[in-house]
Parts: C-alpha cells; sequence; structure tokens
C-alpha cells in the first residue's frame, strides 16, 4: 500500500502527465535515449525491459538488480525519467529527493517548462521539494 506521500505524487504526477504529456518512444528507443542520459549523469545503465507488471503499475525500479521494468512497449520518456529518478536517489521512496531528482532530470532532459509545471504541482501539493533553479 502507498504511503500518503506516494499517492500525492502519483496524483501530482497525473496531472502533469495530463497537462503536459511527454513523448512516447519505443522500447529500443527508450533504451537508447537511457543510455545517453546516464552516461551525462555518470550513473551506469540500468536494464530496461517489458515485464507484465500488476494492474494499476506502468513501471518499477529494481536496484538491487539496477534494472527498469515497464508495462508499455512504449513507454513516455517521464515513466523513464520517474524509474530513473528512483534509482538514482539514495533513499528509493517518493520523498523529497525524489521529487527534486524527477524535476532536475526532467529539465534537463525534457524541458525547463515542463520542468517548471511539474515542480509547481509538487509545491502546490504541499509536498517538500528544493527550490527550482533559476535560468540563465
Amino acid at each position: 500500500m502507498a504511503s500518503l506521500e506516494a499517492t500525492l505524487t502519483y496524483e501530482a504526477e497525473g496531472r502533469y502527465e495530463a497537462h503536459m504529456p511527454t513523448p512516447h518512444m519505443t522500447l529500443a528507443d527508450a533504451d537508447v535515449w537511457l543510455t545517453e542520459l546516464c552516461e551525462a549523469e555518470g550513473l551506469d545503465v540500468p536494464l530496461l525491459r517489458k515485464e507484465q507488471l500488476s494492474r494499476g503499475i506502468e513501471a518499477a525500479a529494481l536496484p538491487d538488480e539496477w534494472c527498469i521494468l515497464v508495462r508499455d512497449t512504449a513507454p513516455t520518456r517521464h515513466t523513464i525519467l520517474h524509474e530513473l529518478a528512483h534509482l538514482s536517489c539514495a533513499n528509493k521512496g517518493h520523498g523529497r529527493e525524489f521529487r527534486t531528482q524527477l524535476v532536475r532530470f526532467t529539465r534537463r532532459y525534457v524541458s525547463v517548462e515542463h520542468a517548471a509545471y511539474l515542480h509547481g504541482l509538487f509545491v502546490v501539493a504541499d509536498l517538500g521539494i528544493d527550490p527550482f533553479p533559476a535560468t540563465r
């Protein structure tokens, strides 16, 4: 069962994706994109694979296996970034560190506008997140 913080985080992300969806990619394209951004971030590239997941679970990060599982053969960029944020944080939950990392990844690999909107949704939901950095 998800914590209240996780539930509120998922709700904010749902509003974000409804208002500012990110592109879908084939699994092969997602794997190439994930490799490129992990190399840019200095992270080991996780295995990305399609799996049958429980109802309501779109994707999952498995830190012990350093793997991202996706339900769909065409995941969105947001889905990949969400799971990578889990893998890249010391705390694997949906807390402040995770949300800050997700917004940072979104800013760098999707757009500043997407990141600002997602950040704002987290703030409105009273979810802790580090300040959105000023642009130059």
